[in-house]
């Protein structure tokens, strides 16, 4: 390569840098903005001044969330941090908890997701892509069935009916903040770490859990409110539910974080903690997957990690490490699952069920023939939205696919399908970019999205993973930075500086009169 050539490819190269510079100052302090401050100053304690007479706690909350506001307006990318370690591990709590009439989750992405995307300079390459549209598509569409079954079944249309209509939203709208926002490659590898290091609170409950306290279960059920404590089924078995009302939640975050994090690994992603600490993190994670006792999502994380080890080229040592788990496993928790698997297999007298069937699948066969089946059978098209018919006694469809028929028949069915397939494909696509200086992000974070969609096609029968709080939190967030990661990765040029300093050589000065 000509000195001139390699000349002109550094200074284009600084020019790209010296954009990236500019587009990443925040809109907030790219330029003195006294009477927009003044306003919300003044504004803010108008509303706090109010809120406070009404109740001090309200006047409280609200201060602290119109400092989020300022803080994420002015560094955006302390936002996204925010939403990759909070968001994940407080999708389980109740409405109310800690904040009464919020679901801290849902009000951390609408108000930090919304001042992203707001905030976020308009630039090309973060247009939107298929899976994006089919994103919308699928959201769009749980909303308007539901509001067409509420027409036709003469359903009241208020809050506690539009909330989980609207709800797909979130990950729509947790995914792209994350996506426009996470610019440079530091605050991609810091998003993931965060991803990570949030796993710590959660493992330290679960552990907590196995003491069998008392108040831990009560700061569980306040936080959750959930009921799981109080059943014969947990006084038998006490299975670990962490931070979520049921276990199965639990095991589907820990499921997500496993892959990514394993993923991380076989890529050699530089994050700014040691691969020992991710190791460790990983560790701790898989001990709480096995004290969730959940067969489907540790079924899935070893076929995911297997899956994972084959997209890496790495077979061999995927089957070391594989034979060290189940050895591991066996020694730590043989006990522990032969009980689990003693309470799938027991027999009851004058039971029908096949001995060899498991008696949650097999009971989770009844509700469906015997109540939704039929149920959908007279409504294919259109589902049935938030209603209930009578014909159903138990409210839980205990499959993401009995879910969407229910919720918005067949062609909800089929655009949640098509979001699942795009879902895949873009994460593939993202995974295979070796055209950009740093491809392990992409690589590591697209084939762990990959490899969650895949093994959830199989675990998504038995259990709705994909809209219970839990799996589609860390699984967006994920997906957002391998979004981030390829929208704003900076590329390799055939012809340019980084193919040079690819090959070893170095950069020569160009001549004064080039």
């Amino acid at each position: 390569m000509s000195n001139v050539a390699v000349a002109s490819a550094e200074a284009s190269l600084r020019g790209m840098q010296i954009r990236e510079e500019l587009d990443t100052e925040p809109w907030l302090l790219a330029r003195p903005r006294p009477m927009l401050l003044l306003s919300y100053a003044l504004v803010g304690a108008a509303l706090v001044g109010a809120a406070v007479a009404i109740k001090p706690l309200y006047g409280l909350g609200l201060f602290l969330v119109m400092t989020l506001g300022i803080v994420v307006t002015a560094r955006p990318v302390l936002g996204a941090y925010f939403l990759a370690v909070i968001v994940p591990i407080t999708s389980g709590f109740q409405k109310g908890f800690p904040i009464h009439g919020v679901n801290l989750s849902e009000a951390l992405i609408g108000e930090i997701g919304i001042l992203l995307l707001v905030v976020a300079p308009r630039r090309p390459e973060a247009r939107w892509r298929l899976f994006d549209w089919t994103f919308l598509a699928f959201c769009t569409g749980w909303l308007l069935l539901g509001v067409l079954d509420a027409f036709q079944l003469h359903t009241p249309l208020n809050t506690s009916t539009l909330d989980p209509l609207i709800g797909p939203f979130q990950f729509l709208l947790l995914y792209r903040a994350l996506a426009v926002t996470l610019r440079r490659n530091s605050e991609r590898t810091m998003a993931i770490t965060c991803l990570l290091l949030g796993t710590v609170p959660v493992d330290i409950l679960v552990y907590l859990q196995q003491t069998g306290s008392h108040s831990v279960n009560r700061l569980i059920s306040r936080m959750t409110g959930g009921g799981i404590f109080e059943t014969h089924a947990y006084a038998y078995f006490a299975r670990a539910t962490g931070p979520f009302p049921l276990w199965t939640p639990l095991a589907g975050y820990l499921l997500v974080i496993l892959l990514v994090g394993f993923s991380c690994l076989l890529f050699r992603v530089d994050l700014p903690i040691s691969r020992r600490v991710v190791s460790l993190i990983l560790l701790a994670a898989t001990v709480s997957l096995i004290l969730s006792a959940e067969i489907s999502a540790i079924s899935g994380a070893i076929g995911g990690a297997v899956l994972l080890g084959i997209w890496a080229g790495r077979q061999k040592q995927m089957l070391r490490w594989l034979l060290t788990a189940v050895v591991i496993g066996t020694i730590f928790g043989g006990s522990y699952f032969a009980k689990r698997l003693g309470t799938e297999y027991v027999t009851v007298a004058g039971s029908s069920r096949n001995p060899l069937i498991p008696q949650t699948i097999y009971y989770r066969w009844q509700v469906w023939t015997g109540q939704y089946f039929p149920a959908i059978d007279k409504r294919p098209l259109t589902g049935w939205g938030e209603y209930l018919p009578p014909i159903i006694t138990w409210p839980y469809t205990e499959s993401q696919y009995v879910t969407m028929l229910m919720e918005g028949g067949v062609p909800l069915l089929l655009l949640f399908g098509g979001e699942m397939l795009a879902l895949f494909s873009e994460s593939r696509r993202q995974a295979g970019r070796t055209d950009l200086v740093d491809s392990t992000a992409p690589a590591a974070l697209g084939n762990a999205v990959a490899a969650v969609v895949v093994v959830l096609a199989a675990m998504d029968a038995i259990y709705p993973y994909v809209t219970s709080g839990g799996l589609p939190e860390p699984l967006f967030v994920a997906a957002g930075v391998a979004a981030a990661s390829v929208c704003w990765g900076r590329p390799l040029k055939s012809s340019g500086l980084a193919t040079h300093l690819a090959t070893g050589g170095e950069v020569e000065a160009a001549p004064a009169d080039a």
